[in-house]
């Protein structure tokens, strides 16, 4: 009888462990999403915040994304972002006095992420 009560706790602790190594896994999956969120935030931010000082050449920054060949202007910020995200690219749509900047990136063994960041600009 005490060898069955040894087994059967010895498997209910181990299931206990896999539960906890469970949680763990989950846990950095969600941490690593998170500061890729965070990170795509930050950056479309700082663009807008560059824009908004540069506000006479608003229109230079604009980038359809894909195609890394970028103006001057955003080239260090697409820079940046492929360095900070995974898969990285990014959208610049400048309509008017209005900025909407679309961060895209595919962390590993998942689907694509987006951030969109969208600002009004006004005159210098």
């Amino acid at each position: 009888m005490s060898l069955t009560e040894v087994l059967v706790s010895t498997v209910i602790f181990s299931v206990g462990i896999l539960g906890l190594l469970s949680a763990n896994a989950t846990a950095f999956s969600t941490f690593s999403d998170a500061k890729f969120r965070v990170d795509a935030a930050l950056l479309a931010d700082r663009l807008i915040g560059e824009m908004w000082v540069d506000r006479a050449n608003v229109a230079a920054y604009a980038h359809a994304g894909g195609s890394y060949q970028t103006t001057d202007r955003i080239a260090p910020w697409m820079t940046e972002l492929t360095r900070t995200l995974p898969a990285a690219d990014a959208t610049v749509a400048v309509i008017g006095t209005q900025v909407t900047v679309t961060v895209t990136w595919t962390p590993a063994g998942a689907q694509q992420r987006q951030h969109t960041a969208i600002a009004t600009l006004q005159g210098p």
